[in-house]
């Protein structure tokens, strides 16, 4: 099956499902975290009309497709100049059901390729603190808890810590 895994751009086509792909993987992610009522909300409705507007300008959400059906993303925010040198991963997701086959590193590997080649020399991302799954997955991958911590509100208010990661150019 992996050989049949493309990842690509998401295009303003993707909307629907890059939006379906959101909700879904988002509540697979999050099942056991977050209170229920904030899940109840983000629905695929609620995605797709972000998606739709995200969209509009592509090139920063990288989209797994196996046999043609969307399985996970990739999101990425570029420096505004080269500059700055640091890229972040905004969000990195996949459908339950194809956990443990390395595709979350593929997208990872993929998505630190493309920060890469906007000469971004180190590469960040947010995770929550209580995730420790999440957490064990990036710091496999390399990626170093900073010591940065924010607090934000899923419905109740968690905290979140950015991990850190050298990618050289």
């Amino acid at each position: 099956m992996l050989k049949a895994a493309v990842i690509r751009w998401a295009v303003p086509g993707d909307w629907v499902k890059l939006g379906e792909l959101q909700a879904r993987s988002y509540h697979d992610a999050y099942r056991k975290l977050l209170p229920h009522d904030f899940l109840n909300r983000v629905t695929a409705e609620s995605r797709q009309s972000e998606c739709r507007e995200r969209l509009r300008e592509p090139g920063h959400t990288g989209i797994l497709l196996i046999d043609h059906k969307a399985v996970g993303y990739i999101s990425l925010r570029f420096p505004i100049s080269p500059q700055q040198g640091d890229g972040e991963i905004t969000a990195l997701y996949l459908l339950r059901e194809y956990w443990g086959r390395g595709l979350g590193t593929r997208l990872m590997d993929w998505g630190l390729e493309r920060l890469r080649e906007r000469s971004c020399t180190e590469a960040s991302l947010w995770v929550l603190e209580k995730n420790a799954a999440a957490r064990g997955f990036y710091e496999r991958l390399g990626f170093l808890p900073d010591g940065t911590r924010r607090v934000v509100t899923r419905g109740d208010e968690f905290v979140q810590l950015r991990y850190e990661r050298r990618i050289g150019t």
